[in-house]
């Protein structure tokens, strides 16, 4: 999948050329691979249990999910694995269970790293937080604010930055969500032109807030009120320099954070450098064509602002280091990164998407083969080139596990159907009595 080998062998007399052992002798499939595809492929064997893989079951879905999670959890809190040593593998991992995983692994204290995870932009709160803090800076922009949004950034930039090993990030804010709402009810002043943050003394009873949640408010002030002086001052180069120095200045450059947050930041600041460049370009364009000039400051980045909030921006940034994350990821992102991890957690192992076949995963890619003649595929065709694919998977994921794979087994699927896939035999012969 994604490579075409018979055109990439043409390159190998231009190579360097080194031989691997394979699979690697720490790995399960030096020793099982034959075996276990056997009784995979082989509808007549009679696998038998191994020391090596492990069956977790559960009647619906729903269940399996959190199941996996609070097993992975124990077993870290144990000792008997870390957390980077850990990958939840699966056939097709929806938006659902990649969000119960990773919200049931931070809720441990477990750091999470989703691969891939093309969600919008905007679910992170860090960004939604960013975007509402503009509407504070850049005048006209008064309508993008509302109170709930005004509340959560109050909660979100006001976090101590600490190193993500101490807790999760969310535990060190100052400003909890009920004194967020309180000042927002009295010192949140909505303008159409420039939305204002008033002194926490126009709450009458501002001394119940608290030291923390007071010196957090009116450092965010402070940080507004510096902006606009050298916005006024033409010391601010643009929205790019003033989104960066929100990020140092209220997440340290993000370095604490988890890898999902730290993604989402990297994904921001990507999308702002972009649209700003098209913003530039067209511009220049613009006075040649005779057209008026309707690209003003507030207009492109109202724009922008609205752009994000629809959830347009599904980009993927420049890959972050998940660093000591357990990883989350479908089969073929896992095969793509290159991976390898002592324990794997198989995810829906008796789902008929486990070794399926690459034309229900990617349609019509045959025509951009090398080899492809230009004539109409037939069912033989693609019985060919699929016939060695759901061995060559086996074997590259156990060649990717040292230790231990947990088979993780709901018996009805979220349609409701029972679930009879390929490893349904393994799952049934590592099954605990």
């Amino acid at each position: 999948v994604g490579a075409d080998p018979d055109t990439l062998e043409r390159l190998r007399d231009q190579c360097q050329v080194i031989d691997q052992t394979t699979p690697a002798e720490n790995s399960l499939a030096y020793r099982w691979a034959d075996s276990v595809v056997e009784w995979v492929m082989n509808p007549v064997a009679l696998p038998e249990p191994l020391d090596c893989f492990q069956t977790l079951q559960t009647v619906s879905r729903g269940q399996l999910l959190r199941q996996t999670a609070e097993w992975v959890a124990a077993a870290v809190q144990t000792g008997r694995v870390a957390p980077h040593e850990i990958a939840i593998i699966g056939p097709g991992l929806d938006a659902i269970a990649r969000y119960t995983l990773a919200e049931i692994l931070a809720d441990k204290g477990l750091p999470v790293a989703s691969l891939s995870d093309q969600r919008p932009v905007i679910h992170s709160p860090l960004v939604r937080s960013l975007l509402t803090l503009l509407t504070f800076v850049y005048p006209g922009l008064g309508r993008l604010a509302t109170a709930e949004d005004v509340a959560e950034m109050l909660v979100v930039l006001s976090q101590i930055p600490q190193a993500a090993a101490v807790g999760p990030w969310f535990e060190s804010v100052q400003i909890d969500p009920v004194r967020a709402e309180l000042l927002v009810d009295h010192c949140f002043e909505p303008s159409l032109e420039q939305p204002e943050l008033l002194p926490v003394e126009r709450f009458e009873r501002w001394d119940r807030l608290g030291y923390k949640a007071t010196e957090a408010y009116s450092r965010l002030r402070r940080w507004i009120e510096q902006q606009r002086q050298q916005r006024q001052q033409r010391l601010t180069l643009g929205v790019i320099s003033v989104l960066d120095r929100a990020i140092q200045t209220f997440f340290l450059g993000g370095s604490h954070l988890p890898p999902d947050q730290l993604s989402a930041l990297r994904e921001l600041m990507e999308t702002t450098q972009h649209y700003w460049a098209v913003e530039d370009r067209l511009r220049q364009v613009e006075p040649r064509l005779g057209s008026p000039d309707s690209r003003s400051l507030k207009t492109s980045l109202e724009r922008f602002i609205l752009l994000l909030r629809q959830g347009t921006v599904t980009a993927n940034p420049y890959p972050v280091d998940p660093g000591r994350a357990v990883i989350i990821a479908t089969v073929y992102q896992y095969r793509l990164q290159r991976l390898r991890h002592r324990w794997h957690l198989w995810i829906d192992a008796g789902s008929p998407l486990w070794l399926a076949d690459t034309k229900n995963l990617l349609f019509g890619y045959p025509l951009f083969l090398g080899s492809y003649q230009g004539r109409p595929w037939s069912t033989a065709d693609l019985d060919e080139i699929h016939r060695d694919r759901p061995e060559r998977i086996l074997r590259d994921l156990l060649g990717r596990v040292s230790d231990r794979v947990v088979l993780c087994h709901s018996e009805l699927a979220v349609s409701g159907q029972e679930q009879a896939g390929p490893l349904l035999t393994l799952v049934v012969a590592n099954s605990e009595s």
